[in-house]
């Protein structure tokens, strides 16, 4: 049975816009995640040539040049400082800020630690932007995909390797297959300092604006999974724990965002997932894939299922006087073998890229 439905979340009103290259009628900011090449040697762009890389397998439509700009950023930079990269984001953003291309609202889509820059630089933007053009950096929503606000507990492992801290070889050798470098002793850790969950909870995480965003996660396997699970409190994507992707501001070991719905999309009760009070204020899981990977997410890759979690924790709260509408066609389907149990699948997602199930859902 098919079926198109609305979410609803405190916030202001996305779907139904028409125009062609944006995102549910508003221009789109793309902000990159962690680059772990530029811990052993610094760009000398400030990543630029980088960070617009980053993006070059996501579904074109999304970096139409009209409406689209890339906010780019060096991983061996720290977030906060007067040299840090809230502080280059800022830059970057005026000129944008002054054509005028967010005085319509925009729409933020982060990756990975963009999660944590933009959420800093939003809580931050009249300090790092001056007051008049802090008003112009009007945002309708976050599309937050595997974000690491909540950072990651390889960060502590690949901190305390730097720093000369012997954990094993094991955890060495897993670490050096997620970053795929050697890793020498002495070198500046940068933002990885930031994405410890100790340090990560607590940069800008209280006192939020009320602006939704909206979480995107999974659980797959990337490089060869085993060697990064192990490292990750509860489930993970093979670098960011659903405690960080889901919102959560307990760090948990969680094992779907939901506690009515599966990472594979079967609907039941999960005992190890956040309830709505243990989500970062207006933080809304949304679809969640139990085979997408951490990379794969802003990439060219289909062969995903994906489960939209509807859930409590996304559901319209009165109190909260404001809507945001996010059409998202998905098939309720019953697996006859396991005693009619119901299963949740985001209609065809199998056969898009997340670029695409975002302009589907959103647009």
């Amino acid at each position: 049975m098919k079926l198109v439905k609305k979410l609803l979340v405190a916030g202001l009103l996305l779907a139904g816009a028409d125009a062609q290259a944006q995102l549910a009628g508003k221009n789109v900011l793309l902000v990159q995640g962690f680059l772990p090449q530029h811990i052993l040697i610094n760009p000398t762009d400030e990543g630029q040539a980088d960070g617009i890389n980053y993006w070059k397998n996501l579904d074109p439509t999304l970096k139409d040049a009209a409406t689209t700009r890339i906010l780019y950023w060096p991983s061996h930079y720290r977030v906060q400082g007067s040299n840090g990269i809230a502080a280059l984001i800022a830059r970057q953003l005026t000129p944008v800020l002054q054509s005028g291309f967010c005085d319509n609202q925009c729409i933020v889509i982060t990756h990975s630690t963009g999660d944590m820059v933009m959420r800093y630089v939003q809580a931050n933007k009249n300090s790092l932007l001056g007051s008049t053009l802090g008003s112009r950096f009007k945002v309708a929503a976050f599309i937050d995909m595997a974000g690491a606000g909540g950072g990651t507990e390889l960060a502590d492992l690949g901190v305390d390797i730097i720093n000369g801290v012997n954990r094993g070889a094991d955890a060495l050798e897993a670490l050096l297959e997620f970053m795929g470098y050697e890793i020498p002793l002495g070198i500046n850790p940068g933002v990885m300092i930031d994405l410890q969950p100790s340090v990560a909870r607590n940069t800008a995480t209280s006192g939020l604006p009320a602006i939704p965003h909206l979480r995107i996660a999974g659980t797959g396997d990337e490089f060869y999974g085993f060697a990064t699970h192990p490292f990750i409190k509860g489930s993970d994507d093979s670098v960011v724990p659903l405690h960080s992707a889901c919102g959560a501001a307990i760090n948990g070991a969680y094992d779907s965002c939901v506690q009515d719905l599966r990472m594979d999309g079967k609907v039941t009760s999960v005992s190890a997932a956040p309830s709505l009070s243990q989500l970062y204020d207006y933080h809304y899981p949304i679809i969640m894939s139990e085979k997408m990977a951490h990379n794969e997410m802003q990439a060219n890759k289909t062969g995903r299922s994906m489960t939209f979690a509807l859930s409590g924790a996304n559901k319209y709260n009165a109190s909260t006087a404001k809507t945001i509408g996010v059409g998202v066609e998905y098939e309720t389907v019953y697996a006859w073998r396991e005693w009619f149990q119901k299963y949740r699948f985001i209609t065809n997602a199998e056969n898009k890229t997340m670029g695409k199930v975002i302009l589907d859902s959103f647009d």
